[in-house]
C-alpha cells in the first residue's frame, strides 16, 4: 500500500445472535468481557447492538452482536466467516478450561497447534469460539476489566485472528494483498494466512478454501462482518478510493458515532468493514458507567420511545434492567 496507509488490524467482529439475554450471559458472564455499549443496529433500530470489549472498549478487543431472536440460523459454506478467535495468555489454559466447565458448558480438550494451545467451545447460538493461548498475548496492550469476573492475568487479550471460508483462496487472497495491503505469511493446501500492519496477534486472517462446499449463509450463530482498523478519516478515504479503483462496490462513509465506517464485500462475498479508531466509546459515557444504559446516536434519539417499547428487557451483569 503506497503512501504509508495500512490497516492496523482487527477493529471489531460482529456476529448474529438469537436470545439477547443468553448473549449477555455468555460474553459478559462466562467470557468476562465488559459490555461497554448497549445500542441498536443503526440500520434496523428495533434490534439491539451489544459491544463487548476490554475495560475501555479498545479497538481490537470488541466483539459485537445483533441479537435477532428467532431469526434463521446461519449455514457453514462459502462466503462466511465461521468462527471467532480470542487471544489469551499462554499460562491461562487451565483457568479457562475450568471456568467454562464450571458453568456447565461443553469445551473440547485443549489441543496444541505449533506454538499455540487452542480451547474450542461454542456460544449459546452455536457460534464456534476458540481461545488461543500463546506467549505473544502476555504483552498485548489491552485494559483488563478490573470490575469483571475474570482476573486481570487471565482476561481475554482481544482478537487473535479472523477467518473466512471462500471458494477461491486465490481471488480472496489477491484482494487482501493488492487492494488492502496484506502480506502472505503462510500457504497450505486449502488455507492461506495473511497479516496486516505490524502483524502478529490481532492482525491475522486465515483464508480457507476447502473443496466441495456449497454457499454459506449469515444468520444466528455466524459472523456478520469483520471490521479492520484505520487510524483516521484520511486513511479510510484512501482505502475507499483504492477499493473503487479496483472495481469493487463500497458504501459512502457512514458515521456510527463512536467510529466511522465503510462496508464492502471481498471477492468471496464476505462482508468487510473499515472503521476508524475514534472517537471511541467514551464519547458519550464515562468509563465508570460504560454499558449501563441504552446509548443512541443523536439521529436516533427521536425514536427512543419507540425503540424502548420494542426491545426486549434484559438484565445487565450489574443487575440493572434495560431498556
Amino acid at each position: 500500500m503506497s503512501g504509508g496507509f495500512v490497516l492496523k488490524g482487527i477493529h471489531h467482529i460482529t456476529g448474529v445472535a438469537g436470545n439477547p439475554q443468553n448473549n449477555i450471559d455468555f460474553y459478559a458472564g462466562v467470557l468476562g468481557l465488559r459490555l461497554v455499549k448497549i445500542s441498536v443496529n443503526q440500520d434496523d433500530p428495533g434490534v439491539y447492538h451489544f459491544f463487548y470489549a476490554d475495560e475501555r472498549g479498545t479497538p481490537g478487543t470488541d466483539a459485537t452482536f445483533f441479537p435477532y431472536g428467532e431469526a434463521p440460523e446461519g449455514a457453514y459454506g462459502y462466503g462466511v466467516s465461521p468462527r471467532i478467535y480470542f487471544s489469551i495468555p499462554f499460562d491461562s489454559v487451565d483457568y479457562w478450561v475450568e471456568r467454562v466447565k464450571s458453568r456447565g458448558l461443553r469445551v473440547e480438550e485443549p489441543r496444541r497447534a505449533n506454538d499455540e494451545v487452542l480451547i474450542e467451545l461454542r456460544d449459546p447460538d452455536g457460534l464456534p469460539v476458540t481461545l488461543v493461548a500463546h506467549k505473544e498475548a502476555d504483552d498485548k496492550r489491552v485494559y483488563p476489566w478490573r470490575g469483571g469476573p475474570v482476573p486481570s492475568e487471565h482476561f481475554i487479550r482481544g482478537f487473535h485472528k479472523a477467518e473466512i471460508v471462500v471458494a477461491s483462496c486465490k481471488h480472496s487472497g489477491m484482494f487482501l494483498e493488492d487492494v488492502l495491503g496484506f502480506k502472505k505469511v503462510y500457504e497450505g493446501l486449502h488455507r492461506v494466512t495473511y497479516e496486516t500492519g505490524d502483524g502478529g496477534s490481532g492482525a491475522i486472517i486465515d483464508v480457507l478454501c476447502p473443496p466441495g462446499l456449497g454457499r454459506g449463509y449469515v444468520g444466528v450463530g455466524s459472523v456478520h462482518h469483520i471490521a479492520w482498523s484505520v487510524s483516521d478519516d484520511v486513511s479510510q478515504h484512501v482505502f475507499r478510493e483504492r477499493i473503487l479503483e479496483n472495481g469493487f462496490r463500497v458504501t459512502p462513509v457512514i458515521d456510527r458515532k463512536w467510529f466511522k465506517s465503510i462496508y464492502f464485500r471481498e471477492p468471496g462475498h464476505v462482508l468487510y468493514e473499515i472503521a476508524t479508531l475514534g472517537p471511541g466509546f467514551l464519547l458519550d459515557e464515562p468509563i465508570e458507567t460504560l454499558g449501563t444504559r441504552l446509548s443512541l446516536p443523536e439521529w436516533l434519539e427521536p425514536m427512543r420511545g419507540w425503540i424502548g417499547s420494542v426491545l426486549p428487557r434484559v438484565k445487565l451483569p450489574n443487575g440493572i434492567e434495560v431498556p
